[in-house]
């Protein structure tokens, strides 16, 4: 059954149990209060009021005339007493109004008057005249001539009894009608603000179902559960078309990763089997070059075993799993030491640092940051192509922020470089000759433990001019302790 057809019925179960509560409540109230059941207050409501004192003297005076003087009823001086007490009277004879109450139409008596019976078993009954509903009791009997002939009294009937009597039917219908509308409308509304979404989503769910993603959940109007639940699962979709956008970016890094690095873990390990090859088949026959055979293959070894152990920190920052000592460290003293220790490993190179009088403490893993700098400047030299390499190591503060940035006069990087060189395996060389470039994971992993120290880094370059470094670190003051 559908959700349309249950709130339909849901309605009018609501309608029919909420009208017999109502009246059931009604008539107890009633009942509570005067005592009078349900069945004496439909007496009482349909029955015949008992005929007045001039009514029944009246109607007896009349129906004793008629039994034994019947065609005095025909005399109109007869019934001039019954005007003055306002008694109202109809005589007839046979299909004509013999004589009726000056208030009675005699044209509509003679439309709703009822059949003769002679034997008198139903005397009393209702008839209308002109509208208005009035009881009756009545005597039937025949004149001296054979004709028939009735005398009756009127009395004006209750007037709820006249509008249930006259216009009940009416009034069940209009009911009906209006609870009928009611459902109606309450159907079309229901179906326009529950249904229709729900189908909505439905359709929703079945295009997610089939593998569709790109389509757009069209927003609710209003503040309810069904706006809230369409935009959740708008929200819903939308994240997960980004995780499986995600997932197949991740498969094709995947692929990349391990593409990259059985070619960065071969072309070592080819060299080494190349070089033992040699002294094994003699190549190598005097003891000088198999010295040089054997400095080779270790060093080789060893760039394979800083490879292996890249590969292990890039995969444990990767998965959040390397461990971070955060210390206060100052920035000062340690861009100071890194630009002294540079020096002495690279004698040709010119180096200048910048740092201002005020000192700047940072929360940090010392060993860590030591380490992304490092990178930073081997880098610089390693893709120098000037004869005079200029190193510029510069600290600043930006309102709570430490500014390190590493410049030097190289060759510069591409725009297109600019936008990928933090990316894992990324090489400028795209040869991957491991003798104009190292492993690729040195800006990845450096991105990396910056991000774990809530910092950022990001690079400017102009071709032949050089490159610049940029790392941003919160800083933690010294007062900050002493609070």
């Amino acid at each position: 059954m559908s959700i349309k057809m249950r709130f339909m019925l849901s309605y009018i179960a609501v309608i029919i149990l909420t009208g017999t509560f109502l009246m059931s409540t009604l008539l107890l109230g009633f009942y509570a209060l005067t005592g009078v059941s349900p069945g004496q207050l439909y007496k009482s409501a349909t029955l015949q009021r008992p005929l007045s004192t001039d009514e029944e003297n009246a109607f007896l005076e009349l129906k004793m005339l008629a039994k034994n003087m019947p065609d005095n009823l025909l005399e109109y001086q007869n019934f001039k007493g019954l005007e003055k007490s306002d008694v109202q009277v109809v005589v007839r004879k046979n299909d004509a109004i013999v004589y009726s109450s000056a208030d009675l139409s005699k044209k509509s008596l003679l439309v709703h008057m009822p059949d003769y019976e002679l034997n008198n078993l139903n005397m009393r009954g209702t008839l209308d005249n002109q509208g208005d509903l009035f009881r009756y009791i009545k005597f039937d009997y025949t004149y001296s001539d054979g004709s028939m002939g009735s005398v009756m009294v009127l009395q004006p009937e209750n007037s709820y009894t006249e509008i249930i009597q006259k216009w009940g039917i009416y009034i069940v219908g209009a009911v009906l009608l209006f609870g009928f509308l009611v459902i109606g409308l309450l159907s079309y509304f229901v179906a326009k603000s529950v249904v229709q979404p729900i189908v909505h989503l439905k359709e929703g769910a079945e295009k997610i179902e089939a593998g569709n993603l790109d389509f757009e959940m069209e927003e609710a109007k209003g503040k309810n559960e069904i706006a809230t639940l369409i935009s959740t699962f708008e929200k819903m979709r939308i994240r997960l078309k980004k995780s499986l956008e995600m997932q197949e970016l991740y498969e094709t890094n995947r692929k990349e990763l391990l593409s990259n690095i059985s070619h960065d873990l071969k072309t070592p390990i080819t060299s080494i089997v190349g070089y033992i090859e040699g002294i094994q088949d003699g190549v190598a026959n005097t003891p000088e070059k198999q010295a040089k055979y054997l400095e080779i293959a270790h060093t080789k070894a060893k760039d394979m075993n800083a490879l292996i152990d890249e590969l292990f920190l890039f995969s444990k920052l990767d998965l959040h799993k390397e461990p971070f000592c955060f210390r206060r460290v100052d920035m000062n003293a340690l861009l100071a030491q890194i630009a002294e220790e540079s020096e002495l490993s690279f004698e040709k190179a010119e180096f200048e640092l910048v740092i201002p009088n005020e000192k700047m403490i940072a929360e940090a893993d010392r060993e860590k940051l030591k380490r992304v700098f490092e990178n930073l400047i081997q880098n610089s030299m390693k893709y120098m192509d000037k004869e005079q390499a200029k190193i510029m190591i510069q600290l600043e503060k930006q309102q709570n922020d430490a500014i390190i940035t590493i410049s030097d006069n190289g060759k510069g990087i591409s725009e297109v470089g600019l936008l990928s060189i933090f990316d894992r395996f990324y090489r400028e060389e795209v040869s991957r000759n491991s003798n104009t470039g190292g492993s690729g994971l040195g800006l990845s992993i450096a991105k990396q433990i910056v991000e774990e120290h809530r910092g950022e880094i990001g690079a400017t370059s102009e071709l032949e001019i050089g490159t610049s470094i940029w790392i941003r670190l919160p800083l933690k003051f010294k007062e900050d302790k002493e609070q």
